[in-house]
């Protein structure tokens, strides 16, 4: 077994015992938790709600972390969990509000080097192309420029090396615009990035990264 997986089961099973005695209402515990991950998953709701939301947003995290400890299995670490909760603490926010756009506008208007969708204007055409990309690249592609999330924390969630998180990154770059290229929109099935989005996140993350919807 390589260094590195010995060390992640060892993190996983002190988050599995970390989280039963959450579960059992040891107030120590649950603030372990958000002394442990508190700075990283306001990093995260400020980066893509910005200040006025954030703290909000964060309180809510933590409150359906903290009372959904009892589901928390110890299949993936708590801080990949973690940023399942805040996904979907975001994702119930646009519902609520009818903001689903700020999404879509994440992917075509983002920064970075990876770039290439700020000039497309047909976001139809794009949706379908990004459906033809492997899940294994888009999960890469969705966390790094929906969720932005830096390839560490890709890394941490998905269990992969940092490179390899740019390498994917980089492929989906290149596959995006071959298809786009190519106009091969046969294969459709979804008309919005969200529902998109969602189907991706339900295939390709660890089932303890998004199985606590509220």
């Amino acid at each position: 077994m390589k260094q590195n997986d010995k060390y992640n089961e060892r993190i996983m099973r002190e988050d599995k015992a970390l989280m039963a005695r959450v579960a059992s209402h040891d107030p120590a515990a649950a603030a372990q938790v958000i002394e442990r991950h508190g700075r990283i998953i306001l990093t995260f709701l400020t980066r893509r709600m910005g200040n006025e939301h954030a703290e909000d947003l964060f309180q809510e995290v933590f409150l359906r972390a903290l009372r959904g400890a009892p589901k928390f299995r110890g299949e993936s670490k708590l801080s990949a969990w973690l940023y399942g909760i805040a996904r979907n603490t975001i994702s119930d926010f646009h519902r609520k509000n009818h903001s689903v756009d700020s999404l879509r506008s994440l992917i075509f208007e983002g920064s970075g080097p990876e770039s290439i969708l700020s000039s497309v204007e047909d976001r139809r055409r794009v949706v379908a192309a990004l459906e033809q990309l492997p899940d294994e690249q888009a999960i890469v592609l969705e966390l790094h420029r929906i969720d932005g999330m830096s390839h560490e924390q890709i890394g941490e969630l998905l269990g992969i090396g940092i490179a390899t998180s740019r390498k994917r990154l980089q492929r989906a770059s290149t596959s995006l615009s071959t298809i786009l290229e190519s106009g091969d929109m046969t294969d459709r099935r979804h008309s919005q990035i969200e529902s998109w989005r969602h189907s991706l996140l339900a295939r390709a993350l660890p089932q303890d990264a998004h199985d606590l919807s509220a």
